[in-house]
């Protein structure tokens, strides 16, 4: 007995059946407000969690001295 009787090679052909231009409209329609809804509540869970981060830190005197170096540097170029 051959190797070769052991194995066959077999191919299948398929044939891809269409869903009517209705059916397409409706998949799409909801496969689109599915990504739309799912990209609004994605994005706004990451910055609910981001303000949540942010707020346990305690930026104020950073920001507030960078300010205070702006403003300072402003001053003597402001004219009345």
């Amino acid at each position: 007995m051959k190797l070769d009787d052991k194995f066959q090679v077999v191919e299948k052909h398929y044939i891809e059946v269409s869903p009517s231009n209705r059916k397409k409209f409706i998949a799409g329609l909801f496969s689109g407000l599915g990504y739309g809804v799912g990209l609004t509540l994605g994005t706004s869970i990451f910055f609910i969690l981001l303000g949540v981060f942010l707020s346990k830190i305690d930026l104020q005197p950073v920001l507030g001295q960078f300010l205070a170096d702006v403003i300072k540097a402003a001053q003597p170029n402001l004219k009345r």
